[in-house]
């Protein structure tokens, strides 16, 4: 899980030669290829040998030892990232993609891997924690006015409304810190009660993003099954996942079968499957915001936007492909660092990752 986020964000990185502490220190980096097809194998072996059933280790605060659940989400982290691959190594992707899906993947919300915190300091959640001191973050325009066209009823789970008027407003995305400070706090929606909770899980992977991923596959042809289900299922699963029991199934239904949601009219008025999967998964990726942009350069929907303020580390002219190096590889690892820049491109943002084919 980690590995594949680093190299995501980074694109080369140490892998191969990694985590030898002293044997080690100036570790090669290794190519996204080399990475994912190391990952994939490893997910592969681990799931082959977990007994399901089994008693996992004591101390286990992710599924209490249920190594059943354990073993589906290394299919899971496996279906993933083959779906990084599909556009590079297509024949690889689909070898995976069905290996995983046979070995059991996530099934409902019950399968979620989340990290549990607690109510109490210093166990309590990042973002509540922060929050004890500050309250200056606001919920994005782009977000809530893509929200706020669906009717989307996932609105007041993700965000509060405002205090001034009692409406769902974003703030404009991108603003310097001068320009920001002219917007009173109480004019834009905060973030919900529910994210702001000390004990809002962590979420490492979720029901909901399987059941796109499949959807995607499907699409792709890699393995049968139904678009459309899988859109729906997985639509669905995130708001049953969010809801506090304000939203019944048939708001669901409704909202699932809408002009502005339904998979075979948005197919049949001119979007790309692309782009109706990745918008609906970017919404339900919400709080996993690493994978919503890695989603958005791998699938090309649109919907993010220049920051209105302009970019920071110049020389961007669209929306972040990449993470920069950090300076402290270019002084302990530079050697290393020096001939990934070299193999993979110039350190900037605007430099793709291998899987990033468009």
């Amino acid at each position: 899980w980690t590995f594949g986020m680093m190299t995501d964000c980074w694109g080369r990185i140490p892998y191969s030669e990694a985590l030898l502490g002293a044997e080690n220190t100036a570790p090669k980096y290794d190519s996204q290829e080399t990475i994912y097809r190391g990952l994939l194998s490893t997910l592969e072996a681990a799931s082959n040998s977990i007994e399901e059933g089994a008693n996992g280790p004591q101390g286990d605060i992710i599924y209490g030892g249920d190594m059943t659940k354990w073993k589906k989400f290394a299919n899971s982290l496996r279906l993933r990232g083959a779906m990084r691959i599909a556009d590079k190594l297509p024949d690889l992707a689909e070898q995976h993609v069905n290996g995983a899906i046979t070995a059991g993947v996530f099934t409902s919300n019950d399968d979620n891997a989340l990290f549990g915190y607690l109510t109490g300091v210093p166990n309590n959640h990042p973002i509540n924690d922060d929050y004890q001191t500050r309250n200056d973050f606001a919920a994005s325009n782009v977000m809530v006015d893509v929200l706020a066209d669906l009717g989307d009823p996932r609105m007041g789970f993700y965000y509060s409304p405002t205090v001034n008027d009692g409406t769902f407003i974003g703030e404009i995305y991108g603003l310097n810190e001068e320009t920001a400070a002219l917007t009173p706090n109480d004019a834009v929606s905060q973030r919900s009660a529910k994210v702001l909770a000390a004990d809002f899980p962590g979420i490492y992977m979720d029901y909901a993003q399987v059941e796109f991923l499949l959807a995607e596959a499907v699409e792709r042809g890699f393995t049968a099954g139904t678009v459309a289900d899988h859109y729906n299922n997985g639509i669905t699963a995130s708001m049953n996942w969010w809801n506090d029991g304000s939203v019944t199934a048939g708001d669901i239904t409704d909202y699932v079968a809408s002009d502005e949601v339904d998979y075979a009219t948005l197919i049949g008025g001119g979007m790309t499957w692309k782009e109706v999967l990745g918008k609906q998964k970017w919404i339900a990726l919400y709080m996993q915001g690493t994978e919503g942009w890695t989603e958005y350069r791998r699938l090309d929907f649109g919907i993010l936007q220049l920051p209105a303020d302009g970019i920071l580390d110049g020389g961007t002219t669209s929306v972040p492909h990449r993470y920069m190096y950090p300076l402290d590889e270019q002084t302990l690892n530079n050697a290393s660092y020096s001939d990934a820049v070299q193999a993979q491109g110039a350190d900037i943002q605007d430099t793709p990752v291998w899987w990033d084919v468009d």
